[in-house]
């Protein structure tokens, strides 16, 4: 009867391990997904008409830097230094959803159905090709949402150089702000950059 009991107790004790360990699993929070929003009123653009414009514009390759390639919004805690949230995460891969919402805004701006996403099918009919690198897009702990980016526009099924500028986007949501703040306050400055690059478009004489 002892040899069975000694036998027993691993078993009863790797039993209560396992409970313990599932315990533990039930008290992870649970992880919130965001996604960027596009321009909501058409017709507000700098060159917009009532017309729809006949302009094809191709967005991309859109280019991040690589601490921006992963699902996890990223904060900065201090000049060198970032924070990665595991329970605050894009919705899609932040590359196809920054290409996705700039396409979105361009339509709108512009005022044109013709837009498509690098790679596509349709690409040698494209007027202009819009290229982004973006080499900042996170908020601080002080509460400034940045977007830096270096971005060209080519003519010519992307042969001829038409534009470039490096341009520097910020807005203000306060330290305390939350991660739903943080995703509409970056929206709004894939807005900015969009309406520079709708101007640059309208002046070509559409």
């Amino acid at each position: 009867m002892t040899l069975m009991i000694y036998r027993h107790k691993p078993a009863r004790l790797t039993l209560l391990a396992l409970i313990f360990a599932l315990g533990a699993c039930g008290t992870t929070p649970p992880s919130n997904f965001y996604t960027l929003e596009p321009v909501t009123e058409r017709g507000t653009g700098p060159v917009s008409t009532e017309a729809r414009s006949a302009v094809h514009i191709g967005v991309g390759p859109i280019q991040l830097a690589e601490y921006l390639n992963r699902n996890q919004m990223v904060t900065r805690t201090q000049r060198v230094r970032v924070n990665l949230s595991e329970t605050h995460r894009w919705a899609e891969p932040l590359q196809v959803s920054f290409a996705r919402i700039l396409a979105e805004n361009l339509s709108i701006l512009v005022n044109t159905d013709k837009v498509s996403l690098h790679p596509s099918r349709n690409w040698p009919d494209i007027d202009y090709q819009v290229l982004v690198n973006v080499w900042q897009f996170d908020a601080s702990k002080q509460g400034n949402v940045t977007l830096v980016a270096n971005w060209s526009i080519r003519t010519n099924k992307g042969s001829n150089l038409l534009f470039m500028k490096k341009s520097v986007f910020s807005a203000d949501v306060g330290p305390a702000a939350s991660y739903d703040e943080i995703a509409v306050a970056l929206s709004k400055t894939v807005e900015m950059l969009s309406y520079e690059i709708a101007g640059v478009i309208g002046k070509q004489g559409l």
